[in-house]
């Protein structure tokens, strides 16, 4: 499906493309220095990258995966930011499938869009669109609806074209692992520097990460597709594999991160409960806990029990002084959170089928809150959002929005674990587990953060999602027992 390929060039072709390029090269240094205009003399890296696009659209996958781990957030003109050079590749990756649709639309693959993955995921896609005309800033939503097309099409629709076998989705993996010990042993040095106290992660892991929280989620998420490359390898790639993975589990716990941590123990008892085909009655249970739990919470107002007190919940320098503050209700992240999760369903109350625009919690929340939850960082300056993705959804997206994300959390895990008992091949199954196991940590990550349209996390939950279809699709048997 690609439009050109390589393969197809004869020899005197390739020569004379090559010999162009480098003339383009030279040509475009020698004036870019001449006109003291630099970024001119880049201008042959730009047509190497259009090349590569239009000739081997994988290795522009394979570039976004490696350079994301560098990725920076930059500050716009305007209020505007964005994430170099992550956002750039992801559109371009956009782009190339918008043109192999034009390409060859009669012949693109129809059953990418009928599985039960696909059908949910524009669901999710189609109720941010129609609740976008509805918002309470219609401008902010679809900016967040354009925002989510370009982690979708991507990392879910894209690979679905690009992926001839297992081995490519390896591929990305691989790469991935030599990016992330860079990045990793980066972080590692500057936080040794600080004695790896957990008042400076923040300042170490800058400024490829936003925060700790970033690093650490980004960290878990991985991990699963590390231990697959280990089931999957063999020979001196193998028992490389081992001390890497030992120090990316070091270092998720110098992140000094709760949530990322716990989620990692949390998708090694997910693998247990598939092997023992257990995942549906866990998903039943959990989602009565959570039921339970939110019925006990608004039931004759008992959250108010949980309102701190404004001058003992403070920050902590301490990594055990804030666990101990954590089950004590005395840590201002948690409280922080408690605070916006109290407006948030208090907004859900207000607006409980369409809720207020995707994208438009921030811009609406502080006059839902309630004073007594009040923390010192209540006054929000890095315009952070509610710090739960499930009841983000449900403000801004309503009820529906809600159920349909929730569908898209679980049917994924249903149908992974029907294609995980059907497959036969170790390394397959290593894969595909790993898909799961990376989707259950980023769920669970989400309970206490937003970080699906965050650069460092969304491309993975959506790749997730793709691996999952891929199996599904290239695998006839279907009706096993979840």
């Amino acid at each position: 499906m690609v439009p050109t390929n390589l393969a197809n060039i004869s020899l005197q072709q390739k020569q004379w493309v090559f010999y162009g390029f480098m003339a383009i090269s030279i040509l475009s240094i020698l004036l870019g220095v001449a006109i003291d205009f630099l970024p001119l003399a880049g201008l042959s890296i730009g047509l190497l990258y259009v090349y590569q696009c239009v000739n081997n659209p994988f290795s522009i996958l394979l570039i976004f995966f490696f350079l994301l781990p560098f990725s920076t957030e930059i500050e716009l003109a305007g209020g505007f930011g964005t994430d170099l050079p992550s956002e750039p590749i992801m559109l371009s990756l956009l782009g190339i499938f918008i043109l192999f649709l034009l390409k060859d639309i009669k012949k693109f693959k129809a059953g990418m869009f009928k599985n039960p993955i696909a059908i949910v995921l524009l669901m999710h896609l189609g109720w941010i669109a129609f609740t976008a005309i509805f918002s309470t800033d219609s401008l902010i939503s679809v900016k967040f609806l354009l925002a989510k097309t370009w982690y979708v099409v991507p990392f879910y629709f894209l690979p679905l074209l690009l992926i001839k076998d297992a081995n490519d989705f390896r591929k990305i993996f691989k790469y991935l692992s030599l990016a992330m010990l860079i990045a990793i042993s980066y972080v590692m040095i500057r936080h040794a520097q600080r004695s790896f106290s957990f008042d400076t992660i923040n300042k170490a892991v800058r400024p490829i990460f936003r925060n700790h929280v970033n690093y650490a989620a980004m960290i878990a998420l991985c991990m699963p597709y590390f231990w697959s490359l280990y089931k999957s390898e063999k020979g001196l790639l193998k028992g490389v594999l081992v001390p890497i993975i030992m120090f990316f589990l070091l270092a998720s716990y110098l992140s000094y991160t709760r949530a990322a941590f716990v989620s990692i123990f949390m998708a090694v008892g997910v693998f247990y409960v598939i092997r023992w085909k257990l995942l549906v009655p866990a998903i039943l249970v959990s989602l009565g806990i959570g039921v339970a739990v939110m019925s006990f919470m608004v039931q004759e107002n008992n959250y108010l029990e949980f309102a701190p007190d404004f001058e003992k919940t403070v920050a902590h320098d301490n990594f055990e002084n804030i666990v101990e503050a954590t089950y004590k209700m005395e840590d201002i992240s948690t409280m922080e959170r408690l605070y916006r999760w109290v407006a948030g369903v208090h907004m859900v109350n207000e607006k409980p089928w369409l809720g207020y625009g995707p994208g438009c919690f921030y811009s609406q929340y502080k006059s839902h809150t309630v004073i007594k939850f009040q923390t010192y960082v209540s006054d929000n300056p890095e315009k952070s959002g509610v710090h739960n993705y499930y009841l983000m959804v449900f403000v801004e997206q309503g009820m529906v929005g809600f159920l349909i994300f929730l569908l898209l959390t679980i049917i994924p895990l249903i149908v992974g674990s029907q294609v995980y008992r059907s497959l036969t091949n170790p390394a397959d199954k290593a894969l595909i587990m790993a898909a799961i196991l990376s989707l259950i940590i980023i769920d669970a990550v989400i309970l206490i953060n937003d970080l699906i349209e965050a650069d460092k996390a969304g491309p993975f939950y959506f790749l997730n999602l793709s691996i999952i279809s891929w199996y599904y699709l290239k695998k006839p048997t279907r009706a096993v027992e979840a």
